[in-house]
């Protein structure tokens, strides 16, 4: 498939916002280990890969969901930082452009965090660019992980990084074809971020009252725009 067929690549941009919880002064309340989303708006959330649903028997979405799950939620990706899997589903004309700026499309927690689990929830739509199935993609992934201490945490959702990611994938015959991708983080370590890494907030120093919202549902939420704020710079 050459370039006059396909569209280069689109620049992926990624927001990172960092938000402080609104916390009471008094006694901070038990943190559930056990049901890491508990009282979170990713609570009833589908599990993992679970999340990421195509339609029975459609070849072209089940192809982009094979594509997500190794790139957001498996565990060789956000553990191991092996990308293989992924790569392999990339069509090969833009297969080392892709793992040269692997952060853009796909999550490695870094190393060090220990994760507790995955929530998903969003959607695919299917559309056409240059005679083939493009499918867009909007998903949000909550990852839940494990405190050092969990007495300091005065939320449940301060063990909760969130990304939301919104990637169309062209089918073609020679594999997957990224063809843009724009995404934000929310309640994540900016030192990681830089990097290109993902970990929660509580495993870097924060100035509290820094950033402090009201109702954070809408940074849970693939049906609400796309934020723009970004407070890690």
């Amino acid at each position: 498939m050459n370039n006059k067929t396909v569209s280069a690549i689109s620049l992926v941009v990624i927001v990172v916002v960092l938000v402080a919880l609104h916390l009471s002064r008094e006694s901070p309340p038990a943190i559930n280990l056990e049901v890491p989303f508990a009282g979170t708006p990713a609570e009833q959330w589908a599990d993992g890969g679970e999340g990421i649903v195509a339609p029975a028997g459609d070849l072209v979405f089940e192809q982009v969901r094979q594509a997500l799950v190794a790139s957001r939620v498996d565990l060789p990706m956000l553990v191991d930082h092996r990308p293989e899997h992924f790569l392999t589903m990339i069509a090969p004309q833009v297969r080392d452009d892709i793992a040269r700026n692997l952060p853009g499309w796909a999550t490695r927690i870094r190393a060090g965090t220990t994760l507790l689990g995955i929530k998903v929830a969003g959607r695919m739509t299917l559309g056409e660019k240059n005679g083939y199935p493009d499918v867009t993609t909007d998903y949000v992934f909550a990852y839940a992980f494990r405190p050092p201490d969990p007495a300091k945490l005065r939320d449940q959702r301060e063990m909760i990084a969130v990304s939301r990611h919104q990637v169309s994938f062209t089918v073609t015959p020679d594999g997957l074809w990224p063809s843009g991708a724009r995404g934000f983080h929310y309640s994540i370590a900016c030192g990681a971020a830089r990097d290109g890494f993902l970990a929660p907030l509580f495993t870097e120093p924060f100035e509290p009252g820094a950033g402090m919202v009201a109702d954070d549902r809408r940074y849970f939420s693939a049906d609400e725009p796309m934020p723009t704020e970004n407070t890690c710079d």
